[in-house]
């Protein structure tokens, strides 16, 4: 918990002012400190070969920008091992080379060959395109020094980094020689969304060196904004601005061939096939149509388990394609835990995937102000469940105020009778408004919102409203978050894990960055509060934590910190606090106060061997818990990796109630023979839901964005070792480019 807490300091990233100027819509992008950082991209004076060698003449005649800055661990001085970046277009592509120097050629560092890796996983070069030059939201493109691609889109204006999950077709190849690794793109312009006749876009190019620690940029910028800033971007200026014609559109059919064997019901296998897919229509350059018909998601990896010992359910996030793509416009809205959509909730009940039949989803930009989003989804009936055919409809849209601060809107409908209730519960409905703040010099953010929950049955309180704001500059960021969720607050599409309660979170870490970085890179520390009331007006204590701590992060990326603290609990209804579910040996109602402290530590993490770990120890209600945490990870590059993962709680409360011990292990196998083709086996044992999971999964890139699954599945009892269910899925893609 607090380590996300403590990394926050050296990676928050906070937006400024990119409102369009008034002046001509070719010419229109917002005057900003970054303006005289341009790189020109001018037409190819030939034909360009991806071949990682940017050998032709076009390139040699190309103008080419260089002199990039240290970003971390050092946000003042060159870089030691600078970057040329040059720019071609022609009428379908536009093409970027790099020329990385770097007097250790071979010695890189990342995870596998394995597609869509994180900035933290790999060495690798970077460019975040802003068509609209809004600074809000735009398009990643990153490749690694041995060939692997890695795309995403950027909303929020890079707060908080890249969402890998937006895929398209482009194309890349890098080459290595003795003192640099260079990089060529083709990125085709119906990849992305742009407006025509724009002359200048919004672009910065980041460069990660993990064996030196290092981080360089082209714009140079404080070192409290993480690399994915766009409000700290330079400008794209067009010799001729790119016009987007003719029929821009994907059509991705898929086949899917299912057998499952559920042991402990009817003992014998089903067999199942769907047939189905995806359109990605460009209706305007900004503004796409995704449909979907019959998607199955029988290639999404398995939720990773975890250890729950509190009152309330848990969130695990979105893993669906189709859902997760452009999803920002919906996503948004609210907090964590107050969230007025939730997709999990269509197409799944009880933790049972329920068919979509169709589906649709409109989103993008109108203009340089307006972002719009409309999404409907329609299940079928599943009878045995208690469910109607269902409609799930969102609306959302976003108006640009004050340069990058917005106002947004939501509407969120289920329509259908529902969740195994009586008559009058045929719909429920949200309606909201946001206020997202960013300051034009990035030192200010926050938000501000109500919503309205709607049912067929009017009541009270049925509202939810909630305000935060950050200040943050190098080596200080304060917080201060309150919320209020009203008694009858119940988005059914949505995720609302407590009600009828009042909420304030401050929090403030100061970092400090030593002159002398060859040792330390920083250390820093922090203080949290997170005190929930009661709704009566008396704002009566429910819950109260506060904790304190310090951390330090090495040149080497080895880290370590302490932590500790107080926590107060009061129970409204009893709780058997060992996590085992037992209702005859719950605690009572009462107050409950007890201390909790720990440390945390992370070797070398460009090592092949690398280990976190991590000791928890202290009250837990009225009696004690320990908990122990670690992961093991080895690295064989290129071909992948093993990870083991190991958690033991060890709950101590007084008779009569219950003392338990809690396993939670898992092992990953990563291999990755070639850039095409990967394997995965996931297997978790979890003995507070007694279960053993395995599942593993074989993917082959056949063609640009076009796949073969076949996963395989198992679920055991992990006290009698006896198989309760078992499943074999063959999934085939196509992505075609009409």
């Amino acid at each position: 918990m607090m380590l996300g807490v403590i990394y926050a300091t050296s990676g928050t990233l906070v937006a400024q002012d990119s409102a369009p100027a008034q002046e001509n819509r070719s010419q229109r992008v917002q005057s900003a400190a970054f303006d005289n950082y341009v790189l020109h991209i001018v037409p190819s004076s030939g034909k360009i070969t991806i071949d990682g060698k940017p050998t032709e003449e076009a390139w040699k005649q190309a103008p080419f920008i260089s002199n990039f800055f240290q970003h971390y661990p050092i946000d003042s001085i060159p870089t030691r091992n600078q970057v040329e970046v040059r720019a071609l277009y022609d009428a379908e592509y536009m093409y970027f080379s790099f020329t990385c120097f770097d007097s250790t050629a071979g010695k890189y560092f990342f995870q596998s060959l394995r597609r869509d890796f994180g900035a933290d996983e790999s060495d690798g070069v970077m460019i975040i395109l802003d068509p609209l030059g809004t600074g809000q939201t735009g398009f990643g493109f990153r490749v690694s020094p041995v060939g692997v691609q890695s795309e995403g889109f950027v909303a929020n204006g890079g707060n908080f980094g890249m969402d890998r999950s937006w895929d398209n077709v482009w194309f890349s190849e890098v080459h290595t020689e003795k003192d640099r690794w260079t990089a060529e793109f083709a990125i085709p312009f119906r990849a992305i969304r742009f407006e025509s006749g724009r002359k200048r876009w919004r672009i910065n190019i980041a460069r990660w060196d993990w064996g030196r620690n290092e981080l360089s940029t082209w714009t140079r910028f404080p070192i409290n904004f993480n690399a994915f800033s766009m409000a700290h971007s330079g400008i794209l200026e067009w010799d001729t601005p790119p016009n987007a014609s003719g029929l821009n559109m994907s059509v991705i059919p898929s086949a899917v061939g299912i057998v499952n064997h559920d042991y402990q019901g009817a003992n014998t296998p089903k067999f199942g096939w769907n047939l189905g897919g995806d359109v990605k229509w460009a209706l305007t350059p900004s503004l796409n149509l995704d449909l979907t018909v019959f998607p199955d998601f029988s290639n999404v990896s398995v939720d990773r388990q975890v250890t729950n010992l509190q009152r309330f359910s848990l969130f695990f996030p979105e893993q669906r394609q189709f859902f997760i793509e452009n999803s920002d416009l919906f996503s948004q809205y609210g907090f964590s835990q107050i969230r007025p959509f939730f997709s999990r909730r269509i197409g799944l009940s009880d933790g049972q995937s329920v068919a979509i039949p169709i589906g649709a989803r409109l989103s993008g930009n109108i203009d340089d102000n307006w972002r719009v989003g409309l999404m409907t989804m329609q299940t079928s009936a599943k009878p045995e469940q208690g469910l109607a055919t269902q409609n799930y409809t969102v609306a959302a849209a976003q108006r640009r105020l004050f340069g990058r601060s917005n106002i947004g809107m939501i509407f969120v409908n289920r329509q259908g009778d529902n969740f195994k209730q009586e008559d009058g519960n045929n719909f429920n409905r949200v309606l909201g408004v946001d206020f997202n703040l960013l300051s034009n010099d990035g030192v200010w953010s926050g938000k501000l919102f109500y919503h309205q929950n709607f049912t067929p049955i009017s009541k009270p309180d049925q509202f939810a409203s909630a305000g935060w704001l950050r200040y943050s500059v190098p080596g200080l960021e304060i917080n201060w978050n309150h919320e209020y969720i009203g008694s009858n607050y119940s988005p059914e599409v949505g995720f609302v894990p407590r009600t009828g309660v009042w909420r304030a979170q401050p929090n403030i870490g100061q970092t400090f960055y030593p002159s002398d970085r060859s040792i330390v890179n920083e250390h820093g520390w922090g203080v949290e509060g997170d005190w929930y009331f009661d709704n009566s007006g008396r704002f009566v204590p429910l819950d109260r934590s506060n904790f304190a701590w310090y951390y330090v992060s090495f040149a080497n990326t080895v880290f370590a910190s302490v932590f500790g603290g107080s926590i107060f609990t009061k129970l409204t209804s009893p709780f058997d606090a060992s996590g085992m579910g037992d209702d005859t040996r719950a605690l009572p109602i009462g107050d409950y106060h007890y201390y909790r402290y720990g440390a945390e530590f992370g070797s070398d993490r460009r090592a092949p061997f690398n280990v976190t770990a991590s000791v928890r120890t202290g009250g837990h209600f009225n009696g004690q818990n320990t908990r122990l945490n670690g992961s093991m990870t080895y690295r064989l590059q290129p071909f992948g990796s093993m990870t083991l993962n190991f958690q033991r709680d060890y709950i101590t409360l007084p008779q009569p109630y219950n003392s338990n011990e809690l396993t939670l292990m898992s092992m990953q196998l990563d291999f990755t023979p070639t850039r095409e083709l990967f394997f995965t086996t996931f297997l978790q044992y979890n003995t507070q839901i007694n279960n053993v999971n395995l599942n593993t999964r074989v993917q082959w890139r056949f063609a640009p964005m076009s796949d073969v699954f076949l996963v395989y599945t198992d679920n055991y009892d992990a006290t009698r070792w006896s198989i309760r269910n078992r499943g074999v899925a063959l999934k085939i893609t196509y992505w075609l480019n009409i």
